[in-house]
């Protein structure tokens, strides 16, 4: 039976001083590099189809954006525009692409510009990379380094973020995945390539020196300890888990300080993460089960959810909208999180004043044999993946969060009953992840 050959390619994408960057309701632009930021590319080629799957240490990219890219890569590589899935890291210490979804910045044109020729010089090198390869599966776990974000307060209310020892939480509202999901791919006289999927927010540092965040410590650490290996990290749905432990014990607290929105951050702690990421990983990559691979599938679908509009409480939040880009925060009766959560949930609702009616995601899925790459276009709560992880027919599935997009989080049907800073500021009506559910695991039961 012929094999599978793959390739990898990594490429430079640091962004100059003075670059916009994102994540944050406050202006950012880069001071300096702590660690330099790439487009990571691993090619597959059956003899008859050929994929790219292509991991980028940016926060995200918009659908029209991605698709943009994506159909250079397409028309440079001869590769049909399906078979190309690019996921982001969605690190908070990278650029900014575009406009800004929290204020008026907008990313550099000449940047741009430049991603996409490393985007596709990436799919493009990684394609003449290839060599035979043999494919193996296995799973670990990494634990007490993710964290649920919603907690339920005892005055019945929910808050996400609510600080570290805060007398007033009475529980989280969910249970984070600590599963740590391997592909590691053995080539012929060529690097053995470990593809390694996590899901935890990484907003782990802050401030404004560019860095990868922790997904670019998982793949140097793994480097460093495997001679001729190269990695490549996929971020698994993450939209309700972050790195903040609410109730740290001695030693938790290492490597981190209490931020601008009350959130503890820091470059060691980012580094341990890795690191914890890392070692999960090596406890299991000796005895990982090799699967066959013989044929390459890749399908997308596209689902529509309808628009969480809310035009009877416009006037309130033009008034927030107002005062807070006068620079008034002051005279709203928030702090931290609840004032970051107040001002994001106003813009939506005074952005969604005329429609639409409804959004379009396109879901994504790269299969090889028994296991496949399911993406979707946003920030799924953990819930959502476990659901689809649960119902999906193939025995390894690799599910990756702001793949060919990141439009918006996808909250559970209770957390907009709940409240919390994703449900309040989703775009999506109450019900959208049934829909997502749904769609993916139709996807995967077609290609199955």
């Amino acid at each position: 039976m012929k094999k599978i050959q793959t390739g990898f390619s990594r490429l430079c994408i640091t962004p100059p001083l003075g670059t916009p960057l994102s994540g944050y309701y406050e202006a950012r632009f880069t001071k300096g590099v702590l660690d330099d930021l790439y487009v990571t590319a691993v090619a597959f080629d059956d003899g008859e189809k050929r994929s790219v799957v292509i991991a980028m240490d940016i926060i995200m990219l918009t659908q029209v954006q991605c698709n943009a890219y994506r159909k250079i890569i397409a028309e440079y590589c001869d590769l049909p525009i399906e078979s190309i899935f690019v996921t982001c890291s969605h690190t908070h210490t990278g650029p900014m692409l575009g406009k800004d979804f929290a204020s008026e910045l907008c990313g550099s044109p000449h940047y741009e510009e430049f991603l996409g020729i490393q985007m596709r010089d990436a799919a493009a090198y990684a394609l003449e990379d290839l060599s035979e390869s043999k494919f193996y599966t296995a799973e670990s776990k990494a634990e007490k380094i993710s964290f649920i974000r919603r907690f339920r307060m005892k005055d019945g209310s929910v808050q996400t973020n609510p600080g570290i020892h805060n007398p007033d939480v009475d529980y989280a509202l969910g249970t984070p995945n600590e599963t740590v999901k391997l592909l590691k791919i053995e080539r012929v006289d060529n690097d053995d390539i470990f593809i390694v999927n996590f899901g935890v927010h990484p907003d782990t540092i802050g401030g404004e020196y560019v860095s990868a965040d922790y997904p670019g410590f998982v793949c140097s650490t793994i480097e460093a300890a495997i001679p001729d290996t190269k990695c490549m990290f996929l971020l698994a749905p993450q939209g309700d888990v972050n790195h903040i432990n609410p109730f740290p014990e001695a030693g938790d607290s290492n490597g981190l300080e209490i931020t601008f929105d009350g959130c503890p951050r820091g470059y060691e702690h980012s580094r341990y993460m890795g690191r914890v990421i890392a070692g999960a990983v090596l406890q299991v990559c000796d005895k990982a089960v090799e699967i066959e691979t013989d044929k390459i599938e890749y399908a997308v679908k596209t689902i529509n959810i309808p628009s969480n509009q809310e035009n009877d409480k416009l006037e309130e939040a033009r008034r927030i909208v107002e005062l807070h880009e006068s620079g008034r925060d002051e005279e709203l009766p928030y702090k931290a999180m609840e004032l970051t959560t107040v001002v994001a949930e106003a813009k939506r609702i005074v952005t969604l004043e005329n429609g639409p009616d409804f959004f379009s995601f396109t879901l994504s899925a790269i299969k090889l044999g028994d296991m496949v790459f399911m993406g979707i276009p946003g920030e799924p709560f953990t819930e959502i993946a476990n659901r689809i992880y649960e119902g999906s027919p193939f025995n390894n599935t690799i599910l990756c969060c702001l793949t060919n997009g990141g439009d918006s989080y996808f909250p559970t049907s209770s957390a907009y009953s709940e409240g919390g800073y994703e449900a309040r500021t989703s775009r999506l009506k109450k019900g959208g992840d049934n829909i997502v559910v749904d769609g993916t695991l139709e996807l995967l039961n077609e290609l199955k």
